[in-house]
């Protein structure tokens, strides 16, 4: 009877020792987890920002080098402030995720919705303005500026090829971000 109880006993001690174990290997799983949607999170943040930056280097330089007329120039730069703007508020919320709270959790993924996708009429919206601004550039360039009219055309065919696959792959990015903090709301 008393070699029963001490076996009993270790093997209570050895269960007690599992449990510990394993609910340290969860503690730490949960600490890389939040740390690597932390840094997820931020590293998304830096690409919008730095891509807002570059588009703003390039609408400055362009009105710097392109001499066209502010008719032409006004609109296109308050279209592309526009979207860099948008893109930069709705991404805002990445920028200093909090991982450690389930608010902060569900804040972070509201805020991954938000900068991750436009609403369908905002898309229509934004390609038609986009379309119309186009259409009177290329008709400008064509009429007053046929030098630049062939290195504009070849320039907007290969964004327009190159937009989507960007735009797919960043939607990817997002994607895989909600699913990470998914898995965290579960534990």
């Amino acid at each position: 009877m008393e070699q029963y109880e001490d076996i009993k006993s270790e093997l209570q001690q050895e269960l007690h020792d599992l449990q510990q174990n394993v609910e340290q290997h969860s503690i730490f799983n949960k600490e890389v987890w939040q740390r690597a949607v932390k840094r997820y999170s931020k590293q998304l943040y830096r690409k919008n920002l730095f891509s807002a930056i570059f588009l703003v280097i390039v609408i400055t330089a362009s009105n710097l080098i392109l001499q066209w007329p502010w008719w032409l120039l006004l609109p296109v730069d308050i279209f592309l402030a526009w979207i860099v703007l948008d893109s930069l508020i709705s991404t805002n919320g990445l920028r200093k995720a909090d991982v450690q709270s389930r608010e902060g959790l569900l804040s972070l993924r509201e805020s991954m919705r938000k900068s991750s996708s436009y609403s369908k009429r905002k898309q229509i919206i934004i390609r038609i303005i986009a379309l119309i601004l186009l259409v009177v550039m290329f008709i400008y360039l064509y009429l007053y500026e046929r030098d630049f009219f062939a290195s504009t055309l070849i320039g907007c065919i290969a964004a327009s090829l190159a937009g989507p696959w960007f735009a797919k792959r960043t939607k990817k990015q997002y994607n895989d971000l909600g699913e990470e903090i998914d898995e965290l709301l579960k534990e």
